[in-house]
C-alpha cells in the first residue's frame, strides 16, 4: 500500500494547501480558486505554447491535452473534498483501506494521460520522411529507450521477488508447521526468479552496445564482435533459464516430504533464444556488408 502512495501523493498535498489557502480568508480562497484553475489549465498551456513556439500543427494525440486539464480539474476537486472520494469507496470496506486505493487509482489515470500523450507524440516523429535521415536522433531514441527498460526490468522483478519473499517468510512465521527448507526453498525462489531477468537486462544493455558501435565504426569489426557477443549472452541467458528450472524442480523432487507447500514451476523466455538468431543473423550481414565495403574502397 505504500507503494502507492506515489501515485497521488503529490495531489494529496498540492490539494491540502489549496484548501488551508481558502480557508485562510477572503483573499486566500480567491488566490486558491486563481491557483486552482491555473494548474488546471497548465496541462494545455505549456504544450500549447510549446506546439505555437515550434509552429507545428495539432494533431490527434494533442486532442488528450484538453482531456487531461478536464481530468486534473476533477481531480483536484475531488482531493480538495474527500467526501466526494468516500462516495466511491465499494460497500462493506473502510475509508482507511479503500481510501488509498481510489486515491492511487484517481492519480495513476492521470499519470497515464499523460504518458499516453507524451508516448503518441513521440511516436508522430518517426512518421517524418526525414527520420531516416536523423542518424543522431534514431541511436540515441534507442539508446535511451533501452536504458529506461532496463531500469524498469531490474526495479520490477526485484520488487516482485523482494514482495514475493516477504509474503512467503510472513506465512511460514504464522504457518506452526513451516519447516527449516521450507525457508530456504523460499530463498531459492527469489534467486531463480531474479536470475532470468538479470540476463534479460544485460541482453538490453549488449544491444546499446551494439548499436554505439554501429553509430561510431559503421561495418566495422567491432560491431561484428559486439553483435557476436549478444548470441553469446543470450545463450547463456537461455541456459540459465533452464537450469533455473531444473534447480528448482530438482530441489522439490528432493525435498518433497519435508516441504509444507509443493511449488512446481517451468518458465521459459523465447526473447534470449530470438535475440540468440538474431544477433547472429546480423553478425553475418555486418560481416559481409563490411567485406564489399572495404572490397569498393579497394576497386576505387
Amino acid at each position: 500500500m505504500k507503494g502507492l502512495k506515489i501515485l497521488y501523493l503529490f495531489w494529496e498535498g498540492i490539494s491540502a494547501w489549496l484548501r488551508t489557502l481558502s480557508l485562510s480568508g477572503d483573499m486566500g480562497n480567491a488566490l486558491a480558486f486563481f491557483l486552482y484553475v491555473l494548474i488546471s489549465l497548465l496541462p494545455v498551456l505549456l504544450p500549447g505554447f510549446w506546439i505555437w513556439k515550434k509552429r507545428k500543427g495539432i494533431h490527434g494525440a494533442d486532442l488528450l491535452l484538453p482531456l487531461l486539464s478536464v481530468y486534473t480539474f476533477y481531480l483536484l476537486y475531488a482531493f480538495i473534498n474527500p467526501l466526494l472520494l468516500s462516495r466511491r469507496m465499494p460497500e462493506g470496506l473502510g475509508a482507511e483501506q479503500a481510501m488509498p486505493f481510489l486515491k492511487a487509482i484517481y492519480g495513476g489515470l492521470w499519470l497515464s494521460l499523460l504518458a499516453a500523450w507524451l508516448l503518441l507524440t513521440w511516436i508522430r516523429t518517426l512518421n517524418n520522411r526525414e527520420v531516416l535521415d536523423q542518424k543522431e536522433f534514431l541511436y540515441r531514441g534507442m539508446r535511451m529507450i533501452l536504458t529506461v527498460t532496463i531500469g524498469v526490468v531490474l526495479l520490477n522483478f526485484l520488487y516482485s521477488a523482494g514482495t514475493q519473499l516477504a509474503q512467503r517468510l510472513s506465512a511460514l512465521r504464522e504457518n506452526a508447521a513451516g519447516t527449516g527448507p521450507d525457508t530456504a526453498f523460499a530463498f531459492l525462489r527469489a534467486a531463480v526468479t531474479l536470475i532470468p531477468p538479470a540476463f534479460l537486462a544485460a541482453i538490453l544493455y549488449q544491444i546499446k552496445r551494439l548499436l554505439k558501435a554501429m553509430d561510431q565504426e559503421p561495418f566495422g569489426d567491432k560491431e561484428v564482435c559486439e553483435a557476436k557477443r549478444l548470441s553469446r549472452i543470450s545463450r547463456s541467458g537461455v541456459t540459465a533459464s533452464v537450469l533455473c528450472n531444473l534447480i528448482w524442480n530438482g530441489g522439490l523432487f528432493m525435498c518433497a516430504g519435508r516441504l509444507t507447500k509443493v511449488d512446481y514451476q517451468w518458465e521459459l523466455s523465447m526473447f534470449p533464444l530470438l535475440a540468440a538468431f538474431g544477433s547472429l543473423i546480423l553478425a553475418r550481414y555486418l560481416r559481409e556488408a563490411g567485406e564489399l565495403r572495404r572490397d569498393n574502397e579497394m576497386i576505387i
